[in-house]
C-alpha cells in the first residue's frame, strides 16, 4: 500500500483578534491544579516587573498587586526572581532586577 496515498491535508483559517486566536489555539491540558496559582503569580511579578522595567526586591514586594495569591515581601520575592533567573525571564546586576531575555511577552497588534 502506498503510504501517499493515506496522506491528509488539512488547511483551516482562524480570524478575530489576537487573544481570541491564541484562546482558540490554546490546548486544553490538563496539569497539576495547584500550579495554576503558583504560575497565575508568577505572570503577575513578571508583569510588575515589566511595567517597572527594573527595580529591587523591596521595590517589587511593594508594588506587587493585592490580587497575589500568596503574600510576597521581599526575601520571598527574591526566592522566585532567583528561580526565574534559571530560566532567564529575569536578570540580575548588582541589586537590580530586570525583564529577561526570555520574558518578552508576544506583542498583540503583531501578526
Amino acid at each position: 500500500m502506498d503510504s501517499d496515498e493515506d496522506d491528509v491535508s488539512v488547511t483551516m483559517e482562524i480570524t478575530g483578534s489576537y487573544d481570541e486566536v491564541l484562546s482558540k489555539l490554546h490546548a486544553e491540558e490538563e496539569g497539576r491544579p495547584g500550579l495554576e496559582p503558583l504560575m497565575e503569580d508568577v505572570d503577575i511579578l513578571l508583569d510588575t516587573l515589566d511595567r517597572m522595567e527594573e527595580g529591587t526586591r523591596s521595590a517589587i514586594a511593594d508594588r506587587l498587586p493585592e490580587e497575589m495569591t500568596v503574600d510576597y515581601d521581599a526575601e520571598a520575592v527574591v526566592d522566585l526572581l532567583q528561580v526565574l533567573k534559571r530560566y532567564d525571564l529575569v536578570t540580575l546586576e548588582g541589586n537590580t532586577w530586570k525583564p529577561g531575555p526570555k520574558a518578552e511577552r508576544p506583542d498583540p497588534g503583531r501578526r
